[in-house]
């Protein structure tokens, strides 16, 4: 009786249930084939019908009854996918695991538009890029842990959001659904953070405790993504070493040359971390602290050993050999070339990855030496790697223009370019906002558009332009309201949009982290870029052709005709256009509805910032010409035109502040002392509020300085000599002296200085060889700037040194002459106190002294004449005191 009965209900619960569809997947599943079962099931929920959907690689039995009616794809068709129905059946067939993951996420999307399962269904894709990644820093704004740059440990307290399953359940999600498939992490030293060392107990940085929490947390996490089909690629800086490791050996943390001992470290935490994390692959930085000539060494004889060895016991653990994980190297601060030329008969799976646009975003394209670079390292990569870097021009305010993007990533397919890595806006701060709301906006929330635009078009930006406006505007309606709302915050992003990278080539310093556009530009930044060390791949490779302030003002002047874009006339068409996206999105508002309105009313604040700020640069730019302009005629009456357009930059500014004082917690997200434009970086110059007495105490000099044209010259003052910072030289390389005429210039030619900036007379230097090869050692009794003299020269027989403009900052040009007439420039960058070393590589070089932290050098006046060379009298004087 009970076998009746039961057998009566199955039958009613089969007659009576509602038919559904239903999937099935391999016999044998990856991570990534049951993540995407679990994605389409949550899709079919509820719908109605007996289809079968079956997911599964091409070549998976699963499929093997439709192998006729379905194609094969190509070879090394990585992540591509095809969408077929046949009658009844569903066919979802990946090249690869992430082939099927992408697949049945295109077939939840179509399934959820409908509401329905498609009834006709015949459809392939595949991705242009093959890497497209976004990065995230486990980095601060500011330096942390004992002085050391980008060297932090992995904490709750440093980095609290590391911890936060829910929060990054949710980013890799948004990842998988936008089909990114890479996520960097940066950090200089991340080893014992993430790894038990017990080779090496010294080495330990954490409580065991926090340690074992940390390799909890990053297993669970890079299990995740990896289902997700994101690799997780980890980040190192090189040669950076545990701190208390380095403490123990008496060597420094950083190193900037290879020894024995740092080898063996290095290679061991990269094998112990291949070893304990299946999923991951390793990003490095070789240089910075180490000299870039020994890149090749140490890739080909530490690194790559170490991810073998890692390997290795990989294999042993499972049974059978393990495909290599990803390496990839930045061709940063490194002889890439020599490093590519050593590392690819050791190592197949590598991939090289090079700065677009340097740090800041200026142009769709590249050209010149930029392009030069790209195409070289395609020609010498598997695959190259464009990386967007930190966005010094945009932050801290909203941008997000489609087309731009799009038109950037078409551009990487047409160069050959097939990786994207993808900065936040705001890197510093992950994963924060610098909006002033309580609680703090998340980036991923505030700034969709920028993941989901370079997302979008990493996988393809070969997609119809008009149908793609369509596409943002319905984007834009789904968050915000209306079609016409949308409409118009669309165009307020565009137009805004176009105004930082346009501008930026035109009058900036450097696309890189020493400038904040955001925080505006002195006057004499405008009129005299060569003296803070101008980047010019900003103007020559990473903007169309076009003209720089002394090169416009020179033209006009001698009646020459112009090229390209003018600094005045971009100046003027982004003041035009930022308030055009004003006027746009405050047409938007009988549109929004009311959940959406404390962003819009951000939005509408950020356009209004960012025309203030535009509007302060055409005032200021055209203030700049003029003065530059009485360099040649000194006309006083430039000088007089020039004053109210000053007057008007300084009242933009100050509506800038009014519109940031309250909205904004800060500008710039690093808080070092990297930054040096306008003005050195830090907490305390972060702000508009900050900067504006600046500008207002510039304007009030440049006032002072007319009204002094009326009567007398002003006489030239003799600079003092810099306070010293005292240091002790270890023997070996180099030999202590005093910086004055008469003094050699280097330990092994006779080569007498003839003048030194009077700044700089008197200090203790330490002279080199002209062909300096090995490093040079010291210790210094405080936080410093070393003074380094750096001499260019057309012999091919000179041993030029060049400094990294990333690194170092220019301090005072042709501050050094010699009897033989090549000048000397002096650079400096900070360093920690105590144990430091210098390896420049082999060349000459002298280093001109030590001075405090934060001493400033006031610049020379020379008004009347031009100089011996030819050149513009410095006018700097007339607005600094």
């Amino acid at each position: 009786m009970r076998i009746r009965t039961a057998f009566f209900l199955l039958f009613l619960a089969s007659t009576s249930a509602p038919a559904a569809p239903h999937i099935r997947v391999s016999a044998n599943p990856t991570p990534r084939e049951l993540f995407a079962e679990e994605r389409l099931e949550q899709a079919i929920a509820g719908l109605p019908g007996d289809e079968q959907i079956l997911l599964a690689t091409r070549l998976d039995p699963l499929l093997k009854p439709y192998d006729k009616q379905i194609p094969d794809f190509w070879p090394d068709a990585k992540e591509a996918f095809l969408l077929r129905r046949l009658g009844n059946t569903v066919i979802v067939a990946g090249y690869d695991p992430s082939g099927v993951l992408y697949g049945a996420m295109e077939l939840a999307d179509r399934i959820r538009a409908t509401h329905a399962l498609p009834a006709t269904l015949d459809f392939q894709d595949h991705p242009q890029l093959k890497l497209r990644g976004t990065a995230l820093g486990l980095q601060r704004p500011e330096i942390t842990y004992e002085g050391a740059e980008y060297d932090y440990r992995y904490t709750p307290e440093e980095f609290p959001w590391f911890y936060d399953k829910a929060a990054w359940t949710k980013y890799l999600d948004t990842l998988a659904d936008e089909r990114i498939n890479t996520l960097y992490l940066w950090s200089g030293h991340p080893f014992t953070s993430l790894l038990k060392l017990p080779r090496y107990p010294e080495a330990q940085e954490l409580p065991t405790a926090q340690l074992e929490q940390n390799i909890a947390m990053f297993r669970w996490l890079t299990a995740e993504a990896d289902k997700r089909g994101i690799w997780v690629l980890q980040g190192f800086y090189n040669i950076h070493l545990s701190h208390t490791f380095a403490k123990a050996h008496g060597v420094p943390m950083h190193l900037s040359a290879p020894t024995p001992l740092a080898s063996e470290y290095t290679r061991y935490c990269i094998s112990e971390f291949i070893r304990e994390y299946p999923n991951v692959g390793i990003f490095i930085t070789l240089g910075e602290a180490m000299g870039p000539h020994y890149g090749p060494e140490w890739l080909a004889k530490t690194i790559i050993p170490g991810v073998k060895d890692g390997l290795a016991e990989q294999a042993k653990a499972v049974g059978h050999p393990v495909p290599e994980p990803p390496i990839v190297v930045r061709a940063h601060a490194t002889d890439i070339y020599d490093v590519m030329a050593a590392a690819k008969p050791l190592y197949s799976n590598i991939d090289t990855m090079f700065k677009w646009n340097g740090e800041s975003l200026t142009w769709t394209d590249v050209r010149g030496p930029v392009k030069d670079e790209f195409q070289k390292l395609v020609a010498a990569s598997n695959i190259a790697i464009a990386n967007i870097h930190l966005l010094s021009n945009l932050e801290p305010f909203r941008w997000g223009d489609p087309e731009f993007i799009r038109q950037t990533e078409s551009n990487f397919v047409r160069i050959g370019i097939e990786g994207l890595h993808l900065y936040p806006l705001r890197y510093w701060d992950w994963p924060y906002t610098a909006d002033n709301t309580t609680p703090r906006l998340v980036q991923m929330d505030r700034d969709w558009i920028w993941y989901q635009a370079w997302a979008r078009y990493a996988w393809n930006p070969e997609r119809d332009p008009a149908r793609e406006h369509a596409y943002w505007v319905s984007q834009f309606a789904q968050r915000f309201g209306t079609t016409d709302a949308a409409q118009r915050l669309l165009a307020a992003y565009e137009l805004s949009g176009i105004c930082a990278p346009k501008l930026l080539p035109r009058i900036g310093i450097t696309e890189g982290n020493r400038e904040v556009l955001s925080l505006g530009m002195t006057m004499p930044q405008l009129i005299d870029a060569a003296r803070f060390n101008p980047a010019e791949t900003l103007w020559t490779g990473d903007a169309p052709d076009g003209e720089r302030l002394n090169e416009y003002v020179a033209n006009e002047v001698n009646h020459e005709p112009h090229h390209g874009e003018t600094p005045l006339g971009v100046a003027a068409e982004v003041a035009a256009s930022s308030a055009k996206a004003v006027t746009e999105a405050e047409a938007a508002a009988p549109g929004i509805r009311a959940e959406a309105r404390p962003e819009y009313e951000r939005i509408v604040n950020d356009m209004r910032a960012i025309a203030a700020l535009m509007s302060y640069y055409n005032h200021k730019t055209q203030a700049a010409a003029l003065v530059m302009q009485f360099g040649y005629d000194h006309n006083p009456a430039d000088l007089r035109k020039a004053e109210p357009l000053l007057s008007s930059s300084v009242d933009d500014f100050a509506r800038l502040t009014q519109l940031t004082e309250t909205t904004y917690r800060n500008a710039a997200g690093m808080q070092t002392s990297q930054r040096q434009i306008p003005v050195r970086g830090g907490p305390e110059t972060n702000h508009w509020r900050d900067l504006l007495p600046v500008y207002q105490a510039e304007l009030k000099t440049f006032e002072q300085r007319l009204e002094s044209l009326g009567s007398a010259q002003l006489s030239a003052t003799v600079p003092k000599q810099l306070p010293q910072v005292a240091f002790t030289l270890a023997p070996g390389a180099g030999e202590s002296f005093t910086v004055k005429p008469g003094e050699k210039l280097y330990a092994n030619a006779d080569i007498p200085i003839v003048s030194v900036a009077p700044e700089l007379n008197g200090l203790t230097g330490v002279r080199v060889s002209t062909q300096q090869e090995t490093p040079i050692h010291f210790t210094l009794s405080q936080p410093a700037q070393i003074l380094v003299g750096f001499f260019k020269s057309s012999s091919s027989k000179a041993m030029n040194v060049s400094p990294s403009t990333e690194q170092w900052n220019i301090l005072l040009p042709d501050a050094i002459t010699t009897e033989k007439g090549l000048p000397v420039t002096v650079w400096t960058k900070p360093l920690p106190a105590g144990a430091n070393d210098l390896d420049l590589g082999k060349g000459a070089y002298v280093v001109v002294g030590f001075i405090p932290e934060s001493a400033h050098v006031t610049p020379h006046v020379n008004f009347s004449t031009t100089n011996a060379n030819g050149e513009l009298p410095n006018l700097d004087w007339l607005f600094e005191d």
